[in-house]
């Protein structure tokens, strides 16, 4: 559900970030849970050579899209720890695909030096 798919893409994040510094490389979060695709199929962490680190997949009935870059469907972690791509601290918000009772949104971001946060409600 929409809460487990926050908490996966947050600790993709985490996971993103921290191999960026423990590797002092560049590391990517990528849409897509094998290929390059749609945070909807899922998500994986890749480092500088492409190689997967690992990867997650999605609950069929989530939208998930990132909504501070214009739909960017890749996130850069440099090695220090901060977001080098995108331009703006990326925002993915998790939605049910049809209003359910009780099922919030969630907002799972990057703040300004690259810690990974969420929130309930949608991204602003």
């Amino acid at each position: 559900g929409i809460k487990t798919a926050s908490y996966d893409l947050f600790s993709a994040l985490q996971l993103a970030r921290s191999e960026a510094i423990k590797r002092n490389d560049n590391t990517l979060l990528k849409a897509g849970a094998t290929s390059d695709g749609a945070w909807t199929t899922g998500w994986r962490v890749l480092d500088s050579a492409n190689n997967v680190i690992r990867s997650w997949s999605v609950a069929s009935n989530l939208t998930i899209a990132e909504t501070a870059n214009s739909g960017a469907t890749s996130i850069t972690f440099a090695r220090d720890g901060h977001v080098s791509a995108p331009a703006l601290p990326p925002r993915i918000q998790v939605d049910p695909s049809s209003s359910t009772s009780g099922v919030s949104t969630r907002c799972v971001g990057v703040d300004l030096i690259g810690r990974p946060v969420t929130k309930m409600g949608v991204c602003s």
